[in-house]
């Protein structure tokens, strides 16, 4: 017969090892995008209730966040306004990186905005967001042709 002392004893180490496990920091592999969000300033001038504007960010692999936003909502000049991104997938830290972020708009006649600042925030599933930041650029086309700029989320660019 095994006495209570002796199952106390060996179960004790058991325990603090089983609790030194789940609390183990997680790993850089662990870290997957689980959304983002995009932040706009307007300049001078604002976005026309018609155009759709499409945010996308890619890595080789193809786009793993997007939005669409395609309301028929006016955007005044200086105003501040962000977007969530939809994940498309969850990639891991390591290929957000040197990923591309595309600002792509396609209205239905001529358009001029201006983006004063514009700034990305990824949020993963552990550990802290990631944050880069661009601007001013100008989103500028005529007769209904989509027009897009492209940046990298690069050190340079990260706040």
């Amino acid at each position: 017969m095994i006495s209570r002392h002796r199952v106390i004893r060996f179960m004790i180490p058991a325990l603090l090892a089983l609790a030194a496990t789940n609390n183990a920091p997680a790993t850089a592999a662990e870290r997957v995008v689980k959304n983002a969000s995009i932040h706009f300033i307007t300049g001078d001038d604002g976005k026309d209730d018609t155009d759709v504007v499409t945010v996308s960010v890619a890595n080789a692999d193809g786009k793993f966040l997007e939005r669409v936003f395609d309301a028929k909502q006016e955007i005044k000049p200086k105003t501040s306004f962000t977007l969530w991104l939809n994940k498309l997938r969850a990639e891991p830290v390591e290929k957000v990186k040197g990923s591309k972020i595309t600002f792509r708009i396609a209205p239905q006649g001529d358009e001029h905005w201006v983006v004063q600042e514009a700034q990305l925030t990824v949020i993963y599933e552990t550990g802290p967001p990631e944050k880069w930041r661009w601007g001013p650029f100008v989103l500028e086309t005529s007769a209904g042709k989509p027009f897009s700029v492209e940046f990298s989320l690069t050190d340079d660019k990260r706040m």
